[in-house]
């Protein structure tokens, strides 16, 4: 079930209150995002679709689809090696698999060390053909991929070649506002006391700290 929240910016009279944007969470995997509320809801093509938006503009057919599905391959690496699982999962080798299921492509730049949400993530420029109807559309995107904790989480934005740089600002702003549910504590230690400089508390040693059996 999909939970769609409204942001009401109010006026100096709250009779004149208007929605300017739209709060939108995933129940499952607890992903949260913003977009303007003169965007609107598509439905999703593949399975993995989460969210799929459209912009007001035909001439240029902006749309932003979010994906998420499941991948255990790195839950055995704790989060310091966040960066080099980054480099591995989600880098230019990705991209290319991504791109695959366009007809023509042509992968522009790969940038590693991004984020997205609250964890490390990789973005690439492409452009690629699409089928609508008996014509095939040019479209260039902007694309973000993250694999936190056990999720793998994809963002593409796009719209038709000539009108590509009128949204880019948009799909920036939709994109920077996509927050995740914390699956890592900020806290190396623990936030609640400090287990490493209080160990003689806490772990037991065979001759103690002052050369006896203790705690």
């Amino acid at each position: 079930m999909i939970r769609i929240l409204f942001l009401t910016a109010l006026m100096l009279f709250p009779s004149l209150a208007h929605a300017d944007y739209f709060l939108w969470e995933h129940e499952k995997t607890g992903l949260t995002m913003t977009y303007p509320d003169t965007w609107n809801n598509q439905l999703n093509v593949n399975p993995d679709d989460i969210l799929t938006i459209a912009g007001p503009s035909y001439n240029g057919a902006p749309k932003c689809t979010v994906k998420a599905s499941d991948d255990k391959r790195y839950l055995i690496y704790p989060a310091k090696y966040g960066r080099a699982v980054q480099k591995d999962a989600v880098s230019t080798p990705f991209w290319r698999t991504y791109m695959g299921h366009y007809d023509d492509y042509t992968l522009n730049k790969v940038y590693d060390g991004g984020g997205l949400g609250r964890w490390l993530a990789s973005y690439a420029y492409a452009t690629y053909d699409v089928r609508k109807g008996n014509v095939y559309q040019k479209r260039r995107a902007l694309m973000f991929a993250s694999l936190y904790y056990d999720t793998m989480y994809i963002i593409e934005c796009s719209a038709l070649n000539h009108e590509y740089d009128r949204w880019d600002r948009n799909f920036r702003s939709i994109i920077k506002s996509i927050d995740f549910d914390e699956a890592f504590s900020q806290w190396p230690t623990g936030h609640y006391d400090d287990f490493l400089t209080g160990s003689k508390k806490y772990f037991w040693t065979q001759t103690g700290y002052d050369g006896t059996t203790g705690y």
